[in-house]
């Protein structure tokens, strides 16, 4: 290997079941991926992951040490035949893209004709992280909405949205008992806090809602 010979690296990943399943083995992989990367004028360095999911790339150890090689420029490219063997969520995908944007190295996926050195490449990966950054971008948009228009009824989480936390029984027949000879939600909550009661969530201050949604609720 000169000097100036670029590296890439070829992954090739296997699991048992998808042995099975396609019987695409890792030799069959390497031989594309070689033939692929040597015509583009790399030296080959082929990477084999054996019995491992494709679910995250966090159980890939040979993947992960390769990105990691990647960013620190000890090769220059990454060839996968096949999107399924590099990733199976969209936020690994993704995430794999965006390094390969920040630190300057090249990933090519034979399957999809996908290659980042490419302008075309390069046009379908930015498109690719523009939606999902625009679905980053909605949801988080949505939440607000959401908060928002809790904020707007005065609808609490825990009292009345969402599962209401355990409460004692003491409390809550107390709650009723006191309820039942008349007595006003706001004047139940006094009392409790008039007797130090530790609220539900271990606050020092009962609300009439609280009270309201604990009493409906028994």
């Amino acid at each position: 290997m000169t000097e100036s010979s670029k590296i890439a690296y070829c992954y090739a990943r296997v699991s048992t079941q998808m042995q099975v399943d396609d019987g695409v083995s890792l030799d069959a992989q390497e031989k594309q991926l070689r033939y692929a990367a040597e015509s583009q004028g790399y030296e080959v360095e082929m990477l084999r992951e054996e019995g491992r999911s494709g679910k995250n790339i966090t159980g890939r150890p040979v993947l992960t040490a390769a990105l990691a090689s990647l960013d620190k420029g000890e090769a220059e490219a990454l060839f996968v035949t096949r999107l399924d063997r590099l990733a199976r969520s969209t936020r690994d995908f993704l995430s794999i893209v965006d390094r390969s944007h920040k630190y300057g190295w090249r990933l090519a996926l034979l399957d999809l004709g996908l290659d980042t050195a490419t302008y075309q490449g390069r046009f379908v990966v930015t498109i690719m992280s523009a939606m999902a950054e625009m679905e980053r971008g909605m949801i988080s948009l949505r939440q607000k909405d959401v908060h928002q228009d809790r904020r707007d009824n005065k609808k609490v989480w825990g009292v009345d949205l969402g599962p209401l936390p355990l409460v004692e029984k003491s409390i809550s027949d107390r709650i009723s008992s006191d309820r039942d000879l008349g007595l006003s939600y706001k004047s139940i909550a006094e009392k409790l806090n008039s007797d130090g009661v530790k609220t539900v969530l271990g606050g020092v201050k009962w609300y009439p809602s609280t009270v309201r949604h604990i009493y409906l609720r028994k």
